[in-house]
């Protein structure tokens, strides 16, 4: 029998042999083994991805073609299956998608070809869950979720089959009310911690607290308001923080490498998400503006405006992300 260390290092190393966080459309196609279309992005050849976007005015998921930016669909319908304030999405290794629904304090699942519904995941209350304020599955497949307010101040862990409880992954070192998370490059945990206005990390095998080099507790980056954030193609951090910009942080330092786009660029405000896309460009929801913007993945320059204000009844949007390609169907 294989153990658990020794099972996550071999996950680990499959989920991280193509590349550094290509986007997450990539991490989820490494995670469930769908991805066939490698070769093609090598030579440009990008498969269409839909983009799929939380519109909390109705708490719905809309659907906009990947390419274009036009409106598709309602991929799930206002309040499918008790959906209530809708906060990360994110795709598992199933192929379904599964969703925090901040209002019922549960975790609900959703076909990820279809958008119907397929039951809830994680009840409220598992292991200690008060509400979930984001949800990535990780190396090892199974679900990780930020218990953001009412609970357990931490990130728990889920089976990624079943949703049984594993208990809590990371907490202390600082954090307080953990919202967005993301894997890096070699396997660490990062974690917004919203009252204290940082970026904390966590060790891959145990939940430790890791902070960079001089930092306390499990501090990795401090003094950014709401940080939102992402690795890019280029393996490091992209942060999108509370004035409206999106700065790029050495991903092993902690150190300010730049800012990438500047504060309110082409009128960005009030970014809650950020994902960098199948064609490694950054998009960004912009909750009052009721729309998607994108930026230029090298450089940092402004695109369009990928998704129109209030395309589709868009409104109030929060969350992102693109379907693996497998799932988009060019047929609709």
């Amino acid at each position: 029998m294989v153990s658990g260390k020794g099972l996550w290092s071999a996950l680990l190393v499959t989920w991280l042999a193509a590349g550094c966080g290509v986007s997450e459309v990539a991490e989820q196609a490494k995670l469930t083994e769908r991805w066939e279309a490698g070769d093609a992005q090598k030579e440009g050849l990008v498969p269409r991805s839909d983009l799929l976007v939380s519109s909390n005015v109705n708490s719905s998921v809309l659907r906009y073609d990947g390419t274009t930016g036009e409106f598709v669909s309602v991929f799930i319908p206002p309040g499918s299956g008790g959906l209530s304030n809708i906060q990360g999405l994110a795709y598992g290794p199933d192929g379904h998608l599964y969703i925090a629904s901040f209002a019922t304090k549960n975790i609900l699942r959703f076909n990820g070809r279809t958008g119907a519904f397929m039951g809830v995941f994680v009840p409220a209350g598992r292991g200690g869950l008060g509400t979930p304020g984001d949800l990535i599955f990780g190396p090892d497949r199974n679900l990780y979720v930020s218990d953001s307010f009412f609970g357990t101040n931490s990130v728990l862990r889920y089976d990624g089959k079943t949703g049984a409880f594993l208990g809590v992954f990371a907490s202390g070192g600082g954090l307080k009310v953990p919202q967005i998370l993301a894997f890096g490059p070699e396997g660490h945990l990062f974690v917004e911690s919203v009252l204290t206005d940082q970026i904390m990390r966590y060790d891959k095998w145990t939940g430790a607290p890791l902070p960079a080099e001089g930092q306390p507790g499990a501090v990795f980056i401090t003094g950014v308001k709401y940080p939102k954030f992402a690795f890019g193609p280029d393996c490091q951090l992209y942060v999108a923080t509370f004035d409206n910009d999106v700065r790029r942080y050495n991903r092993t330092t902690g150190a300010l490498i730049d800012v990438f786009i500047p504060a309110g660029s082409n009128g960005l405000i009030t970014v809650n998400d950020l994902v960098f896309g199948p064609d490694e460009n950054l998009y960004l929801p912009s909750f009052q503006g009721a729309s998607v913007f994108r930026f230029d993945g090298k450089t940092g320059a402004f695109i369009d405006l990928f998704v129109q204000p209030g395309s589709g009844g868009l409104g109030n949007p929060i969350s992102l992300t693109f379907m693996p390609p497998n799932l988009t169907s060019t047929e609709e």
